[in-house]
């Protein structure tokens, strides 16, 4: 999996909407859960750009940092 290095203001972004799926759930398998699924679907919007803008995104699937071109 490729490594994103993301800035303080979305790194702050991440952190809150993390914060709200946990506040959200008692269970911590739940809360595990809830975070998994907002992973992929991160995970998912992002290869949708990569493949809508090859030119801009190379994502790899190794230790090599993703490049934007």
């Amino acid at each position: 999996m490729g490594i994103i290095r993301l800035d303080a203001e979305a790194k702050a972004e991440l952190h809150s909407e993390a914060v709200k799926l946990i506040a959200r759930y008692e269970s911590p398998l739940e809360t595990v859960k809830a975070l998994m699924a907002y992973n992929c679907e991160l995970e998912t919007q992002i290869l949708a750009f990569a493949h809508r803008h090859p030119g801009l995104v190379a994502l790899g699937y190794d230790d090599t940092p993703p490049i934007l071109g």
